[in-house]
C-alpha cells in the first residue's frame, strides 16, 4: 500500500497536542510538518483511515505541493495538470464512493474566486484524471487548490464531509473536535477513574469523556434544569447508539457540588460562562463566579488532579487564578495558558493542577 502525504487542518492553538492524537489514531503515521492550525503527515493506510481522525476540521490528500505562498492559482493548475498524482486521486473517489467533483480555492483560510476560464481548465484535468463529472453545486467530492500563509501551497483532494452545526449540534455547543482537543490539553489517562464537567450545558464535553474512556466515571452537571433534563435524556438513548451509563447527571451549582466528596476527581474538563450566567448578570460578575468555581476545584480535585477550563474571559479567568490560595501558583508553570481560536473567537484554555 503506498505512503500519502496528507494536509489536516484543525483550531489553531492546538498544534502542541496534534502529534500524539495522530500517533493515537494513525498508526505508523509520521509528521512531516505542523503550523499554525495545519499539519502534514506520511501515512500508509487507506484513504479511509486516514479520513478517520475526528479532531480535525478537514483532511485532504496531497497530490501536488509547493513549499512556498508566492504563487497563483494559475500556475498551480497548470503545474497540477501535468506533474500531480491524480492517479491517487482517481483511487481515492473510488474508495470514498464519490460520483461527482467540484473545484475550490483557497488563501490563507479564505475562498477566493478565479475566472471562468481557468475554472474550467481545471474541471477539465480532473475530471479527465479521475472519470468524475463535475459539479458545482452538489458534489460528492471536492478538489482544492490551498495557498497558506508558511510558505506552503497545494493541490488536495478533501477526504471529509462535514455537516454544518445547524443539523446535529444545539446553539452554542462545541464542536466534537474542539471538545477532544481540549481534552488532550488536559492530559487525560486510563488512570483517571473520576472526571468531572460542572457546567456540562448541552453534554458536548461529558460525550466525549465517556466514550474516550468508557472506564471512568464521568460526572456531568449545570444550574439549568433544562440542560440538565436533555442530558439525561441524551446519555439515556447514547445519541442514537449505545447509552452512555458511566454519565452521572446532576443538576447543581459548580460552586456547590454537594454530591462529589473531597479529592474525589482526578480531572475536570469544562466550558464556563465567558460574561454571563444565572440569568443574565452582568458580565463584572465573572470573576466572583470563577473564584468559586476554583475554591471549589480545590476540594474535590484528588492530590495531583488537574482541571482544564476553556473561557473567552482571558483576562477575568487570569486574575481569579491569580488570587487563588490553591491554584496562584499553577499561573507560573509551563503550559498555563493556551490560546486557541473557536469559531473564530479568541478565548483560551487554562490548564491548573493541584
Amino acid at each position: 500500500m503506498p505512503r500519502n502525504r496528507y494536509l489536516a487542518t484543525f483550531a489553531p492553538g492546538f498544534e502542541a497536542v496534534i502529534g500524539s492524537l495522530l500517533s493515537r489514531e494513525l498508526s505508523g503515521m509520521e509528521v512531516c510538518r505542523t503550523g499554525s492550525g495545519m499539519v502534514l503527515f506520511d501515512f500508509e493506510g487507506t484513504f479511509s483511515d486516514a479520513a478517520a481522525p475526528t479532531f480535525f476540521n478537514n483532511i485532504f490528500l496531497v497530490l501536488r505541493e509547493w513549499k512556498t505562498s508566492a504563487c497563483s492559482f494559475s500556475d498551480m493548475v497548470k503545474g497540477s495538470a501535468s506533474t500531480s498524482r491524480i492517479a491517487e486521486a482517481k483511487v481515492a473517489c473510488r474508495e470514498l464512493g464519490a460520483p461527482s467533483f467540484r473545484v475550490r480555492y483557497s488563501r490563507e483560510n479564505v475562498f477566493a474566486s478565479v475566472d471562468k476560464k481557468l475554472m474550467a481548465e481545471a474541471e477539465r484535468f480532473v475530471s479527465a484524471g479521475t472519470g468524475l463529472k463535475s459539479d458545482r453545486f452538489d458534489p460528492g467530492i471536492e478538489f482544492w487548490f490551498i495557498i497558506r500563509r508558511e510558505d506552503y501551497a497545494c493541490f488536495a483532494l478533501r477526504l471529509t464531509k462535514k455537516q454544518s452545526t445547524e443539523k446535529y449540534l444545539a446553539p452554542g455547543e462545541l464542536r466534537p473536535e474542539i471538545v477532544q482537543l481540549v481534552i488532550a490539553l488536559a492530559r487525560v489517562t486510563e488512570d483517571d477513574r473520576v472526571l468531572l464537567d460542572p457546567f456540562a450545558g448541552h453534554g458536548a464535553i461529558p460525550s466525549e469523556l465517556a466514550r474516550l474512556y468508557p472506564a471512568s466515571s464521568v460526572f456531568a452537571s449545570d444550574s439549568d434544569g433544562a440542560l440538565v433534563a436533555a442530558m439525561k435524556e441524551r446519555f439515556s438513548r447514547g445519541d442514537g447508539k449505545s447509552p452512555q451509563a458511566n454519565v452521572l447527571v446532576r443538576s447543581c451549582d459548580a460552586r456547590k457540588l454537594a454530591h462529589i466528596s473531597d479529592g474525589a476527581v482526578d480531572v475536570i474538563v469544562t466550558d464556563p460562562p465567558w460574561g454571563e450566567w444565572e440569568g443574565g448578570a452582568e458580565a463584572s460578575s465573572i470573576g466572583a463566579l470563577y473564584g468559586g468555581i476554583l475554591a471549589e476545584f480545590h476540594r474535590v480535585l484528588a492530590a495531583g488532579g488537574r482541571a482544564c477550563i476553556l473561557t473567552g474571559a482571558k483576562r477575568e479567568f487570569a486574575e481569579a487564578v491569580a488570587a487563588s490560595p490553591s491554584f496562584a501558583k499553577c499561573a507560573d508553570r509551563e503550559g498555563f495558558r493556551t490560546d486557541i481560536l473557536v469559531n473564530g473567537k479568541k478565548c483560551a484554555v487554562f490548564f491548573i493542577a493541584r
